[in-house]
């Protein structure tokens, strides 16, 4: 058991790493760019492969420590074993995983429509609030009788946020990166006076919006690796506890010296606490 925490653990700090340090990260604006937009790509999955790499020769050296404490013998002589029971099962399911969750990303919304909503929500519904206008739709509708085109856009965007039961907080789900510009565009109608040109203040609040639509859906995805990572990590113990420990002669000789060692130690203690001592007068 203690074995599969420390398991965990470097794969928790991996994936933290991942996360914090590696993924990168761009503004909405410079997502727009076909130039930063191919570099941002580009960068997203070198870093990618890097990760994928670090987890598994990370969960390598753990396994072949694990082997090594429990059989004897040093890392570099349990590689090979470890090697068997961690990067075949780690290529396969949590390669595949990857693989998957890139070709289809709506998987993510698993987790990314709970978990990561309830990471954003909070600061989804201030930002949201600040963007709509603040009185009746109703009456917005009605006051727009000179454009019928934008009077039909803003009745489509009041039927989109009836259909989500009024809460802003609950537009974010809808929203991913692919599909930020579609409802941006949306929702434009229905937003303030002073949100609805490109203007610097727009810009700040468009990128605001956009950084909690990837929060989101980094949540998502990182819940999927957490969950594979973890079943992963409890397979692979499986396997080591059950497997049992194969020894090269070098490794077993050294373990009957160390058992000789002990049963020395164990028999000098017990004749030294059956000495009998005599005391004359």
């Amino acid at each position: 058991m203690k074995n599969s925490y420390l398991n965990i653990i470097t794969f928790l700090l991996t994936t933290l790493l991942y996360y914090t340090l590696l993924k990168p990260s761009i503004p909405y604006q410079s997502y727009k760019d076909n130039t930063l937009y191919k570099n941002y790509v580009s960068n997203t999955y070198m870093y990618l492969a890097i990760y994928i790499f670090l987890v598994i020769f990370v969960q390598f050296i753990v396994n072949s420590y694990i082997i090594s404490i429990s059989c004897g013998g040093n890392i570099g002589e349990n590689m090979g074993a470890a090697g068997v029971y961690t990067f075949l099962p780690w290529t396969l399911i949590f390669g595949v995983l990857v693989l998957v969750l890139k070709i289809y990303p709506g998987f993510k919304s698993a987790f990314s429509d709970v978990v990561g909503y309830y990471y954003v929500s909070n600061s989804a519904t201030e930002l949201l609030t600040e963007l709509f206008i603040n009185k009746d739709i109703d009456d917005k509708i009605n006051s727009e009788t000179n454009s019928s085109e934008k009077k039909q856009a803003l009745k489509n965007a009041a039927d989109m946020i009836i259909k989500i039961c009024g809460n802003t907080s609950i537009l974010i789900n809808q929203i991913v990166p692919s599909n930020f510009e579609q409802y941006w565009n949306i929702l434009r109608p229905l937003m303030k006076e002073q949100y609805q040109n490109d203007n610097p203040e727009t810009i700040v609040k468009q990128n605001e919006l956009f950084d909690l639509v990837v929060t989101r859906d980094n949540i998502g995805e990182a819940m999927w690796y957490i969950y594979t990572g973890l079943l992963l990590t409890s397979i692979v113990q499986l396997k080591l506890t059950t497997r049992g420990c194969v020894s090269n002669t070098k490794t077993m000789e050294a373990n009957y010296q160390k058992f000789l060692e002990q049963e020395q130690k164990a028999k000098d203690k017990k004749e030294l606490s059956s000495t009998d001592y005599t005391i004359s007068t």
